[in-house]
């Protein structure tokens, strides 16, 4: 998918873009509270603030999912003799 990022070793990684989109809506919905309505003509938005522990559950998951599989990719394939990284996708 072209829409993905790439990590440090130059490689496309859906688990942080997931990370990445999701501290951005995190940012976001922070932001927006701090208007908490918005009034456009006849038009109102209201922005509710998530509850912080919500936000810390959801970024803790998120951003551990993240940095467990890079350690394990690294410690895996590093300290196991004869194990080779699983084959990198076709370019697109």
């Amino acid at each position: 998918m072209k829409w993905m990022l790439t990590n440090s070793a130059g490689e496309k990684d859906s688990m942080l873009t997931f990370a990445a989109i999701s501290f951005a809506v995190i940012t976001l919905n922070i932001l927006l509270s701090t208007f908490e309505t918005v009034t456009f003509g006849s038009t109102t938005i209201n922005f509710q603030a998530l509850d912080s522990t919500i936000m810390a559950v959801y970024l803790g998951a998120t951003f551990t999912a993240y940095v467990s599989r890079r350690w394990t990719d690294t410690h895996y394939y590093s300290s196991q003799p004869g194990t080779t990284p699983p084959p990198e996708p076709p370019k697109v």
